[in-house]
């Protein structure tokens, strides 16, 4: 659904469990393809503190600049922490 010659942002609710406790955290991904122009490219990046100021509870920002690396799950499972045994109910291996 993302659009590949365009930047956005995208708020993401994860929930994921850790050895101790099952959670629900916000994270801001900006999603800044590399086939965006320039232009659009700055314009998003600086916009991304005043529109994190708006949302309260975003635990984490993530930015994506291909599709290969939103599907790699293993940077934003690195965000979250190391002691996350599953995410989106998914155990992980």
């Amino acid at each position: 659904m993302l659009p590949l010659t365009d930047c956005c942002y995208v708020l993401y609710d994860a929930s994921y469990e850790t050895k101790e406790t099952k959670k629900e955290e916000l994270i801001l991904i900006h999603w800044s393809p590399d086939k965006a122009p320039i232009e659009q490219k700055m314009i998003y990046a600086s916009s991304k503190s005043a529109l994190k100021s708006k949302f309260t509870g975003i635990k984490h920002e993530w930015q994506v600049n291909a599709i290969e690396e939103l599907l790699d799950q293993s940077e934003l499972l690195s965000k979250l922490g190391t002691q996350v045994i599953a995410f989106e109910s998914q155990k992980l291996v």
